[in-house]
């Protein structure tokens, strides 16, 4: 390629395999309530087709049990779904692709306030009627010229920290890059790092998540490592689903460039970001509460595989969690544990309960009796046993594991806690290969079944993730809230 070439052409080939100073803290409000959303659900029920049989579902008891995580997890699946060619959801009236909107979510970032809407418009003969909104908003956040400014100040700063690192090739400046099908996209910067292309691209403005996961597959069909980059100078922006489907998955990590990330890759000859992550802290009257750590990272952070960055993501969230409980509230939590799996009486740990409670902004002990916390407790102690089991006491462990599963199923309040039951599943192949299909056919039952699903883990997540800080990141991941525009980094 010639210095003067306008092109770069890149050869198809598969994927690679995916295997100090905070900023201050903003007060956690109560939990927002579900809003108006009998105006903005219009679709009532959705097919889903995500398992080996289609099932046509209330739309409530697909989303009202999404965390912010899980909101975010879903709405990528269905993106990357449609990139491929394929539907995973349709409207239960007309059987017409369906979308999942992040417009209009409230603070909780959540699935309680998210909907469905139609991808293309209503067809008209559908009674189910959605607003058209599946577009960029990016200009209207930045008018056009101020998103150009800031855009183009970041995009050559980042330039200019790539040229201090000999590890990495020249830096070119919106090259753009076709594919061997005639698909082309054009990075804000592109370079080599020891022979690996990497594409950066500067995310300032709300986009679709069409648009994100598009890019996303253009570089993984083309063997191209793609790294997102925002500015560290409006964190207030990151509070946006646009940017939720960014970090959160990638374990609540993003990038950031500025004039400190400049000088640091100038004083080591080394390329450096700023590294943003969610940090979970503990502090009454805030409960728990998530602040951006900063920290500067080099091009082993940067250039880590997609799946081990979320993994690492989560797994650091969980470890700062449990760190600071051990320091805060040892005494407590090993009480209520060894209650819990000894099924005693709970009234018998209620003081400490009402302790950790008021530390962390739980729900009393008469609301978790009430809702059967305790029973999922109980449960979620077995399958941390069946995970660390020796293949002596495997069998044993997995068969406690489905009957528990089946009590909570089998319960008064067994449809509030599927969601719980389904994420556990995901994450702990362990489960997965022991609840049984009968178990997976309950669930759908109750479902479809009459009554609103309440999203008990989302009403619990605060004493859930003290006892089980491994769900603490699925459970309490999101950006703070109520930062101002201005709020910058130091």
């Amino acid at each position: 390629m010639t210095a003067n070439s306008n092109v770069l052409r890149i050869p198809n080939r598969p994927a690679a395999t995916q295997t100090g100073v905070a900023v201050p803290p903003s007060t956690t409000s109560a939990p927002a309530p579900f809003g108006n959303r009998a105006t903005r659900r219009a679709i009532k029920k959705v097919l889903d087709s995500r398992g080996e049989d289609a099932v046509l579902l209330p739309v409530g008891a697909v989303l009202d049990g999404l965390t912010s995580a899980a909101l975010t997890a879903l709405r990528r699946e269905i993106t990357r779904a449609k990139v491929e060619g394929k539907l995973l959801f349709r409207c239960g009236n007309c059987n017409a692709p369906v979308y999942l909107t992040g417009r209009h979510l409230n603070s909780t970032g959540d699935g309680r306030t998210a909907h469905f809407a139609h991808r293309s418009g209503t067809p008209a003969a559908c009674d189910w009627r959605t607003p058209d909104v599946l577009r960029s908003t990016g200009s209207e956040q930045f008018k056009g010229a101020q998103e150009g400014e800031t855009h183009q100040r970041l995009k050559h700063c980042l330039a200019d920290s790539l040229r201090c690192d000999p590890d990495f090739s020249e830096p070119l400046v919106e090259k753009r890059i076709v594919d061997g099908y005639g698909q082309s996209r054009t990075p804000d910067v592109f370079s080599h790092f020891k022979g690996q292309p990497v594409a950066f691209e500067i995310q300032l403005a709300r986009q679709t998540l069409t648009t994100l996961m598009e890019r996303t597959a253009f570089y993984e069909r083309t063997g191209i490592k793609l790294v997102w980059v925002t500015s560290a100078h409006e964190l207030a922006a990151l509070s946006s689903q646009a940017f939720r489907d960014i970090y959160l998955a990638a374990g609540g990590r993003i990038f950031a460039v500025d004039a400190a990330s400049y000088e640091r890759s100038e004083e080591t000859c080394t390329f450096h970001l700023r590294e943003l992550s969610l940090e979970p802290c503990i502090q009454h009257p805030f409960a728990i509460y998530n602040r951006w750590l900063d920290r500067m990272v080099g091009p082993g952070a940067i250039l880590m595989p997609d799946g081990q960055r979320h993994a690492e993501g989560q797994r650091a969230y969980a470890t700062a969690l449990a760190e600071k409980f051990q320091a805060k509230a040892p005494g407590l939590l090993y009480n209520i544990r060894t209650a819990i799996a000894a099924n005693n009486d709970m009234n018998r740990v209620a003081a400490e309960w009402s302790a950790l409670a008021k530390l962390i902004g739980a729900r009393d002990l008469r609301q978790a009796i009430q809702d059967e916390l305790p029973r999922v407790l109980r449960w979620l102690q077995t399958v941390e046993k069946l995970n660390t089991s020796t293949a002596e006491g495997r069998d044993t462990m997995a068969k406690l594991v489905a009957a528990r599963a089946a009590q909570i199923l089998s319960s008064r309040t067994g449809k509030h806690w599927i969601p719980l039951l389904e994420h556990v599943s995901d994450v702990v192949p362990a489960v997965k290969a022991v609840l049984t299909r009968d178990l997976g056919t309950a669930m759908i039952r109750l479902k479809v079944s009459a009554g609103r699903l309440h999203p008990f883990h989302i009403y619990h997540r605060h004493m859930i993730s003290a006892l089980h800080p491994w769900l603490a990141f699925w459970l309490l991941a999101k950006a703070p809230q109520g930062l101002a525009p201005h709020k910058r980094l130091p």
